[in-house]
């Protein structure tokens, strides 16, 4: 595990492979390691070097205790220091759930850092329902069928804060409005599981990136599209596209 500094914070990630850099920012409770466990890494590592970070609050990184370092916005500049850090110019960046979020929020961030955007099943614009969720995961409000759901999640790996994850969950975790998204001109594909709730907000994000493509994974739900062997090839076949190795 490698190590590099933000706002003053500490960070981690894992530098593997050759060729065009990606950066992979994965989702709520877990960390980097969800890209291979999940086979994203055989299938992305062959012709690119990925940069995959544990966000603020996750894994190695730091995990502190109050809200101001997990807005979304500086959660997307930790992927522009990030790249800064190891000397690199450009990238691509892929994220899925809240990891889209930050996607996205680090291409608003630096327009000029990134060739190509990969964000799916992004979380809706609605900071009432974050702040609910993380009252209910502290034990402050009722606990919803949901909740559990996310509770149960991240008490699946014992090094998990869940202080820091629900700070994390309050704070951020919302994706950029579509103005703020207009000013990133590369390609951008989109995508969402048929099944998956947060479809319409996502396929609505793909119409506020001038270069966005909306892509639809039939039959799945949220976790279901993230394991989904159509989406891995489809993110392939895009980056082979716009950012060829």
């Amino acid at each position: 595990m490698l190590f590099f500094e933000s706002d003053g914070r500490r960070l981690a990630y894992e530098d593997l492979g050759d060729g065009p850099s990606l950066i992979l920012v994965h989702g709520w409770g877990a960390a980097g390691w969800e890209w291979r466990q999940e086979g994203w890494v055989d299938s992305l590592s062959k012709d690119r070097r990925l940069l995959i970070p544990d966000i603020l609050g996750h894994g190695a990184s730091a995990k502190p205790h109050d809200l101001a370092p997990y807005a979304t916005e500086r959660l997307g500049r930790d992927m522009v220091a990030l790249m800064d850090a190891t000397g690199v110019r450009q990238a691509d960046i892929a994220g899925y759930s809240m990891g889209a979020s930050v996607a996205l929020a680090a291409v608003v961030a630096g327009p000029d850092r990134f060739r190509a955007l990969v964000a799916g099943g992004i979380p809706p614009h609605d900071p009432t329902d974050r702040v609910d969720m993380a009252r209910s995961l502290r034990g402050q409000g009722p606990v919803s069928d949901r909740a559990l759901s996310y509770r149960d999640w991240a008490a699946r790996w014992p090094d998990n804060d869940m202080q820091a994850l629900t700070c994390c969950m309050e704070a951020g975790c919302t994706p950029p409005d579509c103005s703020e998204l207009s000013l990133f001109g590369g390609e951008a594909l989109i995508v969402a599981g048929s099944r998956d709730w947060r479809r319409e907000v996502t396929e609505r994000i793909a119409g506020c990136l001038p270069g966005g493509r909306f892509l639809a994974i039939e039959g799945t739900d949220h976790m279901g599209t993230f394991h989904d062997v159509r989406f891995k090839a489809a993110v392939a076949a895009f980056l082979n596209e716009v950012s060829p190795a």
